[in-house]
C-alpha cells in the first residue's frame, strides 16, 4: 500500500516531498523512543486521553486541500506529581478513526515535455470515507507549567479512493494510503509551542501550525482542534 503525507496522494506524474514525509514518520518515532520513561502504551493501566481532533489544512508542491475529523484513544504511560505523559509507537496504542471529508489535490510540472506543454495532474476524494489508523506519537502534560505538547503521525491501515484525471491521459481512478499529522510543532518539535490548560483532565485546543523551516515552508498552516478527556 502506499502511503501519502497529511495531505497529499502519491500522483502519477511526480511526488515531491516523498523524503519529507518517511522523515516525518521517523521523526515521530524517534520523539517517542526519547522521550522520559518510554513503555508500552497499551500494558500501562494508567488511563488515556480519549477525544476527538478536528483537522484541515492546505499544501504546496502539489497544491492540496484536506479535512478531516479523528476518534482517538492515546493510552497514558507515565504518571506523576509532575506530569502525564502518553508516548507510543505504531501498534502500542489502539487504531484511530479517521472520517476524510475532503482531499483534492492537484500538480502541475515545472518544465515543459518535449512537445512544449506542462503536464499536470489533480485528484479528488471520490467520497467521503472513514478509515482506520494507527497512531505514532507523544502527548506530554506538564502539571507544573500548566501546558501541554501534542505530537501525533496517523498512518492509514487501508487504501483510499480517488477520483484522478492526467493533463495527458484523461480520467483515471486509484487507491492509495494517507499520512495525517497533528501537532503543536513539526515532529519532534512540540515543545517549541506548548498550550496551556485549565484541566488536566480535559485538554482542549484551537491551534494552527504555520509552516516551519524544518518542513521548507512546504506543509501548513494545519488548523486543529482537539477534546481529550483523562479517564481511568
Amino acid at each position: 500500500m502506499q502511503q501519502s503525507f497529511g495531505w497529499q496522494p502519491l500522483n502519477p506524474i511526480k511526488s515531491p516531498g516523498q523524503a519529507f514525509r518517511l522523515h516525518v514518520v521517523a521523526l515521530s518515532a524517534i520523539a517517542c523512543a526519547f522521550s522520559a520513561g518510554f513503555v508500552q502504551a497499551q500494558s500501562s493501566g494508567l488511563g488515556a486521553y480519549s477525544g476527538t481532533i478536528k483537522v484541515s489544512g492546505t499544501e504546496v508542491g502539489p497544491e492540496v486541500s484536506y479535512s478531516a475529523s479523528i476518534q482517538i484513544s492515546l493510552p497514558v504511560t507515565n504518571r506523576d506529581g509532575s506530569s502525564i505523559n502518553a508516548e507510543f509507537f505504531g501498534g502500542e496504542a489502539p487504531n484511530a478513526t479517521v472520517s476524510i471529508s475532503q482531499w483534492d489535490s492537484s500538480y502541475t510540472e515545472t518544465s515543459a515535455d518535449s512537445d512544449g506543454k506542462f503536464s499536470s495532474w489533480k485528484c479528488k476524494l471520490a467520497a467521503p470515507v472513514e478509515i482506520s489508523t494507527t497512531p505514532t506519537g507523544v502527548l506530554n502534560v506538564d502539571l507544573e507549567a500548566k501546558t501541554h505538547a501534542l505530537s501525533i503521525t496517523l498512518l492509514s491501515t487501508e487504501d483510499v479512493a480517488f477520483d484522478c484525471e492526467n493533463s495527458r491521459s484523461g480520467a483515471y481512478q486509484k487507491k492509495e494510503g494517507v499520512i495525517l499529522y497533528i501537532g503543536t510543532g513539526s515532529p519532534g518539535m512540540q515543545f517549541e509551542n506548548p498550550l496551556p490548560f485549565t484541566d488536566a483532565a480535559h485538554l482542549t485546543a484551537n491551534y494552527t501550525l504555520m509552516p516551519t523551516p524544518e518542513t521548507k515552508g512546504q506543509y501548513g498552516p494545519i488548523i486543529q482542534e482537539w477534546d481529550l478527556q483523562l479517564t481511568d
